[in-house]
C-alpha cells in the first residue's frame, strides 16, 4: 500500500496534548485512532497498531481512507465529511460496509465508535475499533461449549438447579422441572421446591441445605430425596450434588446437578429384601445347627444325671437309707454335670474358631467403611454427624469383626427411627481417645424412640428381641465380638433423646 503523506495537516506539527494525555491514550485497551478533519491519522494507540499491523510512525499522517478497501473508500469519505458537518457520538457498523485492511492486505470486519474531540482549538474524530471477528470467535467458542454441555446433560439425564440464597429463589432448567413434575416457569421459590419433596425427606433436605450454607463447612451438598407427583402421588428418587458459593462469609448461591435414581433405589430395595431373607435363613440354620450340636453333646450326661437322680430318689424312699449307694448316686450326678460343662465349653470353642487375628487399625477408617456398607445395604437414609479425632491412636482389633458390630448398631438405629417415622432422622458417630485407659471409645447415638428400662436390662440377652422379625442375636454377638477384641460394649441407660451405645478398643501400642 502506498503511504500518502504529501498533504500533511500543518496543525500536526504542534503538540496536541501533554505527555500525561499521550500516556493515557496509549494505555487504553480498546483500539483507538485520532483523525483530523482532513482525514489524516494523528495518533494511534498500541491496540490499534496491533489490529492494522502498522507502527505509530507509519500511521501518523496517513489518510484514514488508506485503511479502507478501495470499493468502500468513497462511501467512507462521504460519511466522514457528513460527520464533521454535524459531529456527535455515533456508531458505524458493518451494515454500512465498513471493512479495514491490515498491513498484509487482509480484510477485517469492524464496527466504529465515533466521538468528536477538540484539541488546541482543532476538531478531531476519535475512532474506537471494535473487531467483529474476535467477537464472532468468542461467540462460536461459547456456543460450542454450551452445545457440549447440553450433550453431556442429555446423555447423563441430569438436571440443574441454582438456589439464590439471598432471595430464596430457585432457577431450574427444563430437565430439573421434569424431575420435579413442575410445570410452571423456570423460576420457583425455595418453599415451592421443598414442598415438592416427600414430607419424610423434607427436614433432612432442609438440614443438608443449612449445613451447605454454613461458612464453617466446605459448602458441599450431597443429598438423596423423594419427590411426589400431586396428581397420582407417584414417588421418584432424586440424587443431588451441589456446591455453595460464598461471598464475604455469606452463602450467595448453591448450584447443583440432579438425576433420577428411582430405578437404582428399587433395585437396592429388592436386593436388601433378598439379603434380609438370606441372613434370616442363615441365622436360623446356624441356630438349628448350634442347638442340635448342644443337644447332642448334652444328651448323654443329662441321661446319666437323670438315672443317678432316680437312684438317689429311690434310696431316700427306703426305710433304711443306704448312705453308700446315695453317696455314689450324688457323685455320679456331680461327675456328669462336670462332663456336660466341659463338653459345652469345647463346643463353643470349636464354634468360635481359632484365636482372633488382630491388626493396628485407624478407627476413623473403620467408621467410613462401615458407613459405606450400611448405605449399600439400604440403611443410608439419615442425616449423619461425624465427630472424629484427626490424630487418633491406632487400636488393636479385627477389622471385619469391628466393622460388623458398627454396621449392626447403625442398622438398629435406622430401623428404630423408621419404625417411629421420626421427621428428621439423625445419627451421630463420635470417636475419641481415653488416654488414661489406653483405649479409644466409639459412640453411636440416634434421635429415635429410645429404649425403655425393661428392654435395657435384657438387651444383650441371646434370643431377646423387640423386632417382629428379629432373631435376637445381633447385640449379643456384637458384645461377644468386642470383648473378644479386648474391649467393652454397653448401652447408656440414662440417655433419653434416643439410644446411645458405646464400645471401647485397646490401643495397638
Amino acid at each position: 500500500m502506498a503511504n500518502k503523506k504529501s498533504n500533511i495537516d500543518h496543525s500536526l506539527k504542534e503538540p496536541l496534548c501533554g505527555a500525561d494525555c499521550r500516556e493515557l491514550f496509549d494505555t487504553v485497551t480498546e483500539p483507538m485512532l485520532l483523525v483530523s478533519e482532513s482525514g489524516q491519522i494523528v495518533l494511534a494507540n498500541p491496540a490499534a497498531q496491533q489490529v492494522v499491523g502498522y507502527v505509530q510512525s507509519e500511521l501518523i499522517g496517513l489518510n484514514v481512507e488508506e485503511l479502507i478497501p478501495l470499493r468502500f473508500r468513497e462511501h467512507h469519505r462521504q460519511y466522514r465529511r457528513q460527520y464533521f458537518a454535524q459531529p456527535r457520538k455515533r456508531s458505524m457498523g458493518n451494515g454500512e460496509g465498513l471493512v479495514l485492511l491490515n498491513r498484509s492486505g487482509q480484510e477485517i470486519d469492524v464496527e466504529l465508535g465515533l466521538n468528536s474531540i477538540t484539541l488546541n482549538k482543532q476538531v478531531y474524530t476519535l475512532l474506537t475499533l471494535n473487531v467483529l471477528v474476535q467477537h464472532s470467535q468468542a461467540e462460536n467458542a461459547l456456543r460450542e461449549s454450551e452445545e457440549r454441555l447440553w450433550l453431556i446433560k442429555q446423555s447423563a439425564g441430569v438436571g440443574v438447579f441454582d438456589i439464590d440464597c439471598m432471595r430464596d429463589r430457585v432457577y431450574c432448567d427444563e430437565r430439573m422441572r421434569e424431575l420435579l413434575w413442575y410445570e410452571a416457569d423456570e423460576i420457583m421459590s425455595l418453599e415451592a421446591l421443598l414442598n415438592k419433596i416427600h414430607p419424610n425427606d423434607r427436614p433432612r433436605c432442609q438440614a443438608a441445605l443449612d449445613e451447605a450454607a454454613s461458612p464453617a463447612r466446605d459448602g458441599l451438598c450431597r443429598i438423596e430425596f423423594r419427590v411426589v407427583q400431586s396428581k397420582n402421588l407417584e414417588e421418584r428418587w432424586i440424587a443431588a450434588l451441589g456446591q455453595t458459593q460464598f461471598e464475604k462469609g455469606t452463602a450467595k448461591r448453591i448450584v447443583a446437578i440432579a438425576r433420577d435414581i428411582t430405578e437404582r433405589k428399587m433395585l437396592e430395595r429388592t436386593l436388601q429384601q433378598q439379603r434380609n431373607e438370606t441372613e434370616m435363613l442363615s441365622n436360623q440354620q446356624i441356630a438349628i445347627i448350634t442347638a442340635s450340636a448342644i443337644a447332642h453333646e448334652l444328651n448323654s450326661p443329662l441321661t446319666a444325671i437323670s438315672a443317678y437322680s432316680e437312684v438317689a430318689q429311690r434310696t431316700l424312699g427306703d426305710e433304711i437309707i443306704d448312705h453308700d449307694k446315695l453317696r455314689d448316686a450324688f457323685a455320679g450326678c456331680v461327675d456328669q454335670v462336670q462332663k456336660a460343662g466341659n463338653k459345652l465349653r469345647e463346643l463353643l470353642s470349636s464354634l468360635q474358631g481359632n484365636e482372633v487375628e488382630t491388626e493396628a487399625l485407624n478407627l476413623n477408617h473403620v467408621v467410613e467403611d462401615a458407613l459405606k456398607q450400611a448405605r449399600g445395604d439400604g440403611y443410608g437414609e439419615f442425616h449423619l454427624i461425624l465427630e472424629l479425632e484427626s490424630s487418633l491412636c491406632t487400636v488393636k482389633a479385627n477389622k471385619i469383626q469391628i466393622q460388623r458390630v458398627l454396621v449392626n448398631l447403625i442398622r438398629n438405629a435406622v430401623e428404630a427411627i423408621r419404625a417411629q417415622s421420626v421427621p428428621v432422622s439423625e445419627i451421630t458417630i463420635a470417636v475419641k481417645t481415653l488416654a488414661n485407659e489406653s483405649m479409644s471409645m466409639l459412640t453411636i447415638k440416634d434421635n429415635g424412640p429410645g429404649i425403655d428400662r425393661n428392654t435395657i436390662s435384657r438387651i444383650f440377652e441371646p434370643f431377646f428381641t423387640t423386632k417382629p422379625t428379629g432373631f435376637g442375636m445381633g447385640l449379643s454377638i456384637s458384645r461377644a465380638l468386642i470383648e473378644a477384641n479386648g474391649g467393652q460394649l454397653w448401652v447408656d441407660p440414662d440417655f433419653r433423646q434416643g439410644a446411645q451405645f458405646h464400645f471401647t478398643l485397646p490401643f495397638a501400642s
